[in-house]
């Protein structure tokens, strides 16, 4: 949906059709309950928080200005609640979602490349599991969700600069802590 089509559904859900925000919720629920996902690593209580997020939208919508994009607004809501649900439990791990198959080629060398990815997928997974629940909103964010850093910044409420460095070092330290897990694994 584009931005002008998505302004004007919402004014119309401002102005009380209200039965239209399930359009909404359509678009926009695969993106947050991933985003959900990325910092709240249960399945139910991932879902619970994205059925959160929405209500909280949907009762708030009055209060979408359109300063910035809704998916942004709505990232700001699930961040927001994300964060909440994982002060009140104990770390967990995330997972990653895998690209690509076994290779249909069976030689040895594509095997053996398909072994190496699923590892480092492993591994990454693991350091991912160990960041703080803000840095790793950060990494699945700018990566997985191809979120700009504009947005991250108005989602987290940090300065976009502040974004910029802290990516930096999340990745510099996620690159040493990989280079020394593979060296292990391989070493």
């Amino acid at each position: 949906m584009k931005r002008e089509e998505e302004l004007i559904l919402i004014e119309r859900i401002k102005a009380g059709e209200l039965n239209l925000f399930n359009t909404l919720i359509e678009t926009h629920s695969p993106k947050i309950l991933s985003v959900v996902r990325g910092v709240v690593s249960n399945r139910e209580d991932a879902e619970e928080v994205a059925q959160d997020v929405f209500v909280k939208a949907y009762f708030s919508i009055k209060s979408f200005r359109g300063d910035c994009s809704f998916s942004t607004w709505l990232f700001r809501i699930a961040y927001n609640m994300s964060v909440s649900k994982t002060r009140l439990k104990k770390r967990e791990h995330i997972p990653i979602e895998k690209t690509g198959n076994i290779p249909d080629n069976n030689s040895l060398k594509e095997q053996e490349n398909y072994l190496d990815r699923e590892r480092q997928y492993k591994i990454l997974n693991q350091m991912l599991g160990e960041l703080d629940v803000s840095d790793r909103f950060l990494i699945i964010s700018f990566y997985n969700h191809e979120k700009s850093i504009k947005d991250i910044a108005e989602i987290t409420g940090m300065s976009e600069s502040n974004v910029k460095v802290k990516l930096h070092r999340i990745k510099k330290r996620l690159n040493l802590l990989m280079g020394d897990k593979m060296e292990v694994c391989y070493g």
